[in-house]
């Protein structure tokens, strides 16, 4: 794959539980009660098998969604494979994602998603 795009088609919103970092809560925490604790973290709740936040096609805080939805369909992780790796991370990518194929070249869309991660890491530690 070589290109990718969100496509919002919401195929990741109801196949997957979206965990929610710490600073995630925070930030989404003034939409009141739409947290579920599971054994090993904190998701976003889900009505009829999607995530709360999906509603007639859209994602109503897609600007200010979770990391792991502005991540998808990539999987940035601190070790891994010699061919995943990308820079100083490894990059896993779920090959179930509708918007592959469509969009961006996947080495720019990478390199966004990694500065855009440092500087919230950085902000994060200010507050």
């Amino acid at each position: 794959m070589k290109r990718w795009k969100c496509i919002r088609c919401g195929w990741c919103c109801s196949y997957y539980d979206v965990p929610v970092t710490i600073y995630d809560e925070e930030r989404l925490k003034k939409y009141g009660d739409i947290f579920w604790k599971g054994k090993i973290g904190v998701y976003l709740k889900k009505i009829n098998g999607r995530c709360i936040f999906y509603k007639d096609g859209e994602c109503l805080i897609y600007e200010e969604r979770p990391r792991a939805c502005r991540n998808y369909p990539f999987y940035i992780q601190k070790r891994g494979d010699e061919l995943a790796r990308f820079g100083n991370v490894y990059i896993y990518l779920d090959k179930n994602c509708r918007g592959l194929g469509k969009g961006r070249r996947i080495e720019k869309v990478i390199e966004e998603l990694i500065v855009k991660d440092d500087k919230r890491i950085e902000m994060a530690h200010f507050r």
